[in-house]
């Protein structure tokens, strides 16, 4: 009877074992992959009023989809651990915000559907995160901060350009209902979650 006692011990501490060995290995493969976001996008108008909907979902950002600038003291910029010079920082950020679902190195893309670009592959979550230097110089900052910018710009533009038969600045201005609709679509198409961080 003891030793039928002592076999099913084993037997139980061995299934306990292994199943937080395979809870550990799960945590393990979900930390290194996976970042849990409560609020994506905060709203300012959130900010203000200090509100935040306590039932929104947490959305998962994958670490191929968490973009990271690094700016030091000189405005030298890294994107991605990578080393950029000043003249090549907006063609470096449009290789990550244009959707590239062949290359398992940029970030993570699904397929949706909108109301006048019909179905098209998009970035999933994509976050920007840049970091600068706290005694970087105003004039370096904005300089860096801009070229950000332009590269959102610039690929909003190229696609409605294709898709639309308009530039973005067209579709800005437009008084048409559709026009107008397809430049809030491209809000959708190439949002821009943008986070900004100064070093201490």
């Amino acid at each position: 009877m003891k030793k039928t006692k002592v076999i099913l011990y084993l037997i139980i501490a061995s299934s306990i074992f292994i199943s937080c060995k395979k809870e550990i290995k799960e945590m393990n493969e979900l930390l290194e992959t996976d970042f849990k976001i409560i609020e994506f996008y905060y709203g300012y108008d959130n900010y203000e009023k200090n509100i935040r909907n306590a039932e929104s979902e947490p959305i998962i950002i994958k670490e191929r989809n968490f973009l990271e600038i690094n700016v030091d003291v000189d405005g030298n910029c890294e994107i991605e651990g990578k080393r950029i010079e000043s003249n090549l920082i907006i063609p470096e950020l449009k290789k990550y915000l244009i959707p590239n679902p062949e290359n398992e190195s940029m970030p993570k893309t699904i397929e949706k559907e909108f109301t006048y670009a019909g179905k098209i592959i998009v970035n999933e979550n994509l976050l920007i995160s840049a970091l600068f230097d706290k005694d970087l110089s105003y004039k370096k900052y904005s300089e860096i901060r801009n070229k950000i910018y332009i590269a959102r710009n610039e690929i909003r533009n190229e696609f409605a350009t294709k898709n639309y038969g308009k530039t973005l600045a067209e579709l800005m201005i437009s008084d048409k209902k559709t026009e107008n609709e397809q430049f809030y679509e491209l809000n959708d198409i190439f949002p821009f979650n943008y986070s900004e961080i100064m070093e201490e």
